[in-house]
């Protein structure tokens, strides 16, 4: 365990392999790190990490036992928090300071004075009030601050039994302590949520905070004891948490207060890969579905990190959605994160994500993004979203074809064959086509109008014979139609590709158009010449052909 003035055999400069392995978006941070602790004049333990991920983003001399000054007070505000979860302590219980609990340093009470436990948790963290601890330590007991830590999860942190003891801590157990705290896991979600807040005001901000810009949130805990400088905790960037530990020894304080400082500068400007990232191979056009129902849209979604997603636990990515109208508006989103399939880097799975669509028509926008195994959204961190629309209209008919021929006339009509199913209601409707021609070239809509159909009986099912009317244009193009009741929709729409020609022919395909160009008169073609034939004279004698009627036979 390192002592107040031990000397210290240290490696000021750190091998890349000796920190845990760096990944390609932090090798730039982890070059700069190196350079800090190689230019210190003494000894540092560093932890940072992404509270998401398993791994530290950089490590030096994490397993180190530190002398942990105040940081021990992190261990007291954890127990005390525990038992305000368990109702063994409340808020205003009255801490009473004994002489026991005054210190030569660091204690603004007097003997006797009197505070609520809320009072005495916020002097204690905020500005690192020693007699408010030492009375709270003596309440609470080191024995039980050491059972309730490692419960938690957060091994190596001693907090004294009694006067003959040191406080002390690795740099990977403060690390450990505020990770689970970022993720919400320390005690509970409301006892880390009551922990943060407080750190957050803390006052001592001549380390981590010293350097960062105005405005920047940060939870920590400094500490400082003859020898050692340390400061810890939460710092929010841009791109999420990151969990910085410091924890030096052996150095003089300016130049351990310009060490902690530049530490949080460069962790916070480092631009770092998110926990996840993805890429989504989202619709194109328009999704129709049913107003008030709910709709699945499948999307291939690719794992474009460097670290594998897992089903459960801390690598888990979950993903969720929002519904904005016209206006931007959201209207309805996920209720918690849909979880994700586990995923190793560059592979794809096509995932199901049910969409609540709303109860009135129109066109509507969705954003689909991922999140942490805390539910946290990564896009503020840098992971990728991807929208696509769902148009929403009334039900559509149980079925409805429309055979459109693929050969069209201008201005000219076509015979159009709609069958169709039966439309929910109870009254009848006048049915109608609509269409709109687009330029494949321009992707512009050229034309676009409606036809009528007829008028449709509610409840039955039938054939529409119809004329379509072509628009009056030429040549090729796209043709977007549907079946309406009205402006509304009550097929899905069919997009096809039609050629529009010019006028039908006359009087039917492959024949000549009739013209008044006579051309060249045809020569006359000689009439047929039927044979003569000549009967001769029989050798006897016929009387009717020669006028006179024959005469009877006589009898024999």
């Amino acid at each position: 365990m390192r002592r107040v003035g031990l000397a210290l055999a240290v490696c000021l400069v750190m091998a890349l392999s000796s920190a845990a392995p760096a990944r390609a978006s932090t090798a730039e941070l982890v070059r700069q790190l190196d350079g800090l602790i190689g230019s210190f004049p003494g000894g540092a333990g560093i932890w940072v990490a992404d509270p998401n991920i398993a791994t530290p983003l950089y490590a030096h001399d994490p397993e180190e036992q530190v002398i942990a000054a105040s940081l021990y007070k992190l261990g007291v505000l954890a127990e005390a928090e525990r038992r305000v979860d368990t109702g063994e302590l409340h808020y205003n219980d009255i801490i009473t300071i004994e002489p026991e609990d005054i210190t030569a340093d660091g204690s603004f009470e007097d003997a006797g004075t009197q505070l609520t436990l809320d009072q005495a948790l916020e002097v204690m963290i905020t500005v690192s009030d020693n007699g408010t601890a030492l009375a709270l330590w003596h309440i609470l007991g080191g024995a039980n601050i050491d059972s309730t830590l490692q419960k938690a999860g957060v091994n190596n942190f001693h907090v004294a039994f009694d006067d003959t003891e040191d406080n002390w801590a690795t740099p990977h157990a403060i690390g450990t302590f505020f990770t689970l705290l970022a993720k919400r896991q320390l005690i509970s979600a409301g006892a880390s949520d009551r922990m943060l807040s407080r750190l957050e005001r803390q006052q001592i901000n001549d380390r981590l905070p010293a350097q960062l810009p105005p405005g920047v949130v940060i939870a920590h805990k400094t500490g400082n004891l003859g020898g050692v400088m340390h400061d810890a905790g939460i710092v929010y960037t841009k791109t999420g948490p990151r969990v910085v530990v410091a924890m030096t020894w052996d150095a003089p304080d300016e130049d351990a207060l310009n060490f902690i400082s530049s530490l949080g500068s460069l962790v916070y400007s480092a631009q770092l890969e998110p926990a996840a990232n993805a890429r989504y191979q989202v619709p194109k056009t328009a999704i129709a579905a049913d107003i008030g129902t709910e709709t699945q849209v499948t999307v291939p979604i690719t794992n474009i990190g460097t670290r594998a997603w897992t089903s459960t636990g801390g690598g888990a990515v979950g993903l969720v959605w929002e519904l904005r109208n016209a206006q931007g508006t959201v209207l309805t989103k996920a209720s918690k994160p849909q979880a994700l399939p586990a995923l190793q880097p560059n592979q794809t799975q096509n995932v199901a994500i049910a969409i609540a669509v709303p109860g009135q028509p129109g066109t509507y926008t969705v954003s689909i993004g991922l999140t942490d195994a805390n539910g946290t959204a990564l896009a503020t961190a840098g992971a990728a979203t991807a929208t696509f629309s769902i148009r929403a209209h009334q039900p559509y008919l149980i079925t409805a074809q429309i055979a459109m021929p693929r050969t069209l006339h201008r201005s000219e009509a076509s015979l159009l064959v709609v069958n169709y199913g039966a439309l929910a209601g109870e009254t009848d409707r006048s049915l109608s086509v609509g269409w709109r021609i687009v330029d494949p070239r321009t992707n512009r809509t050229v034309q676009q109008g409606s036809s009528p159909i007829g008028a449709f009986k509610a409840g039955v099912t039938g054939t529409f014979f119809a004329p379509f009317v072509a628009p009056n244009a030429l040549g090729t193009y796209k043709l977007t139609y549907e079946l309406r009741d009205g402006a509304v929709s009550v097929s899905e729409p069919v997009t096809a590709t039609v050629e529009i020609a010019g006028p039908r022919t006359y009087p039917d395909e492959g024949l000549p158009v009739p013209t008044s160009d006579v051309g060249v008169t045809p020569s006359q073609s000689p009439r047929f010449q039927f044979p003569t034939i000549t009967i001769p004279k029989p050798s006897f004698d016929i009387p009717f052909l020669h006028g006179r009627s024959p005469q009877p036979s006589p009898g024999r």
